[in-house]
């Protein structure tokens, strides 16, 4: 016994409630509900798979990264600034700091040619434990800048090379980024507004 099949209506063939038009099946307002309830109740399925994608995708990146920077606006460009960075049980003081600098640069800070040394605890800024911190050093030309980051400093004796400062920052812009587009995407899912932590 053949199944029985459902005739195909077209736009001119009397259906006043379904019409089919470039592949895409349109309902009329006058459709019965039973059919209606049909139509709109199909994605429901889809609509929780994703819900659970999108959270488990955050909660995944929570996980990988649980406590990252947070920036309120894309950071500004520094240049002439150094970073070292540094383990948190290593406790360096400015007077070390400014000793291995002058070890490399003899007057740098008399001379002009370093402005500024400056200790970032990472850990407080991130709320977290076992980062490494980072010692900001600004410099006022861009030989200066070369020579440092060619050399490092040696602070007590032990080497530690100098980065950009931009580039970890851009680093920790891009986590951040990352980090508010997941949580954006779950709240949305869930139907919530966006905070300003966002």
């Amino acid at each position: 016994m053949q199944p029985e099949v459902e005739p195909f209506y077209s736009s001119t063939m009397g259906n006043p409630s379904m019409h089919r038009e470039a592949g895409v099946l349109l309902v009329d307002p006058e459709t019965p509900e039973e059919t209606r309830t049909r139509c709109v109740s199909r994605p429901t399925k889809s609509s929780k798979q994703h819900l659970r994608q999108v959270i488990a995708e955050y909660e995944a990146l929570d996980r990988e990264l649980p406590c990252i920077r947070k920036f309120p606006t894309p950071p500004a460009a520094q240049p002439l600034c150094l970073c070292m960075e540094t383990l948190p049980e290593a406790d360096f003081t400015h007077l070390e700091v400014l000793q291995a600098l002058e070890a490399e640069l003899p007057g740098a800070m008399e001379n002009g040619r370093v402005n500024s040394i400056r200790f970032e605890n990472m850990n407080v800024i991130c709320g977290t434990a076992g980062r490494r911190n980072r010692w900001l050093i600004s410099v006022t030309d861009f030989q200066t800048r070369s020579r440092l980051l060619r050399s490092g400093l040696c602070p007590r004796g032990l080497a530690h090379h100098l980065v950009r400062h931009d580039e970890l920052l851009l680093s920790d812009y891009r986590l951040h980024l990352r980090r508010s587009l997941a949580r954006r995407r779950m709240l949305e899912a869930l139907g919530a507004e966006p905070t300003e932590e966002d």
